[in-house]
């Protein structure tokens, strides 16, 4: 997965969670739906963070 689409996904992801938590009513559902949101954040959060990692490394080999 390239970065924009992580960076795409993340957004999505920011969305939902945002949209869940607006509309909050105290049903497990909707907690539960947000903690797998929350999740899947994270992990994204992971993905982009080596793929920038990645980048950086490409960047400095190609500058020496």
């Amino acid at each position: 997965m390239k970065i924009n689409e992580k960076i795409s996904l993340l957004k999505k992801t920011i969305q939902e969670i945002k949209n869940i938590s607006q509309n909050l009513d105290g049903e497990n559902i909707n907690q539960k739906k947000i903690d797998d949101l929350n999740n899947e954040l994270s992990r994204l959060k992971n993905g982009i963070d080596e793929s920038v990692k990645e980048l950086e490394e490409i960047i400095e080999e190609e500058n020496a």
